[in-house]
């Protein structure tokens, strides 16, 4: 006789999350807003109910930010009862080299940062690297490690967008183009990108804010000293449109918790050369998938590969494509609703 054995687990059956993001109308174009961005998306394609209003009834507070509001809230809903989730899309490490007078403040916000983490009843980040730091900063609470994903319903390749970009920047076909996408911070290896640039004729095209006003002295220094052929380009609606029209992804940051630029670059089947990071460790893989440098000489030759060998860009372009869907926002979701079930267990 046939003994069969059903193991039944426990259906969470939670009525919300709210997905709270402090200062969203400022955060709108920054790394931090496009996460919000992909949870919301992520949540629905996994039909998992939420709301933005915290005046709404929800059982899960999710924040994404680490402000004074945001901290407040999280102390006020654990007292209602509610679980609190904090997304650590920040470190005193990615704050360093950003604005003026950022690595005096490091430290103390490096404490801070510590004190808010330890108010969530479960932390998430976007990489093992970053959960090392969160765990060396003194952050106690249950850490899990989820990617920020990428909508790769609306990053893929255009050929329609290709032309379009290429046509407002009076790019030509034979033109190879490398592109980065960040903030104007030293940390994101401005420097870097402007000494390659300095050692080419074509066009290098870098798309991101600059916050003239909070930056360092050696930004503006770098601005004002830019080399011809490099084009700053403050804001673009249709960012995919640059993805496209590029023909190389150079991201020289120095310090990411993930980057979720480089998801989206490897969505629209970019090559990419980026530096050699712990956030990139297991999922970007040197010649597989991408090209790594440790040095401004190892970019320099790399760079170069790039720029002479096709076969080489379109490897690496297709592994990319490959692993960007492993990070899609479905992927994203399922993994997020079961850490949801998990927390509220506890």
């Amino acid at each position: 006789m046939e003994i069969v054995i059903k193991y039944f687990y426990p259906i969470i059956d939670y009525m919300k999350v709210c997905l709270y993001l402090e200062l969203e109308g400022k955060l709108s174009i920054t790394g931090i807003g496009t996460a919000i961005r992909n949870q919301r998306k992520a949540l629905k394609l996994n039909n998992i109910e939420y709301t933005n209003n915290l005046d709404d009834e929800f059982d899960i507070l999710h924040l994404n930010i680490v402000g004074l509001k945001s901290l407040s809230l999280a102390r006020r809903m654990k007292k209602k009862g509610k679980k609190v989730v904090i997304h650590a899309h920040t470190t005193a490490d990615d704050f360093r080299d950003s604005f003026r007078f950022s690595n005096l403040i490091a430290p103390y916000f490096q404490r801070y940062l510590t004190f808010y983490y330890n108010q969530a009843d479960l932390v998430l980040c976007p990489s093992e690297y970053t959960k090392n730091v969160l765990e060396r900063y003194g952050v106690k609470r249950p850490i899990r490690v989820i990617s920020n994903g990428v909508d790769t319903n609306k990053f893929k390749f255009s050929k329609e967008k290709r032309v379009k970009f290429r046509k407002e920047y009076d790019l030509k076909d034979t033109d190879m183009v490398p592109l980065c996408v960040g903030h104007l911070f030293i940390r994101k290896g401005i420097k870097t990108f402007m000494n390659l640039a300095r050692r080419y004729n074509e066009k290098f095209i870098w798309v991101g804010r600059r916050y003239k006003k909070l930056e360092e002295r050696e930004i503006s220094n770098l601005i004002r000293n830019k080399p011809d052929n490099v084009i700053l380009v403050n804001y673009i609606e249709d960012i995919v449109s640059a993805y496209c029209g590029a023909d190389i992804f150079l991201f020289p940051s120095n310090c990411e918790n993930q980057g979720i630029v480089l998801l989206e670059a490897a969505a629209c089947k970019m090559p990419i050369l980026c530096r050699d990071l712990l956030a990139y460790k297991g999922w970007l893989i040197d010649e597989v998938n991408c090209l790594k440098a440790k040095n401004f000489y190892e970019f320099e030759e790399k760079l170069e590969r790039l720029m002479m060998d096709k076969e080489l860009r379109n490897k690496l372009a297709k592994n990319a494509h490959t692993m960007a869907k492993e990070h899609s926002l479905k992927n994203v979701g399922a993994k997020l609703k079961m850490i949801y079930d998990e927390v509220m267990e506890k």
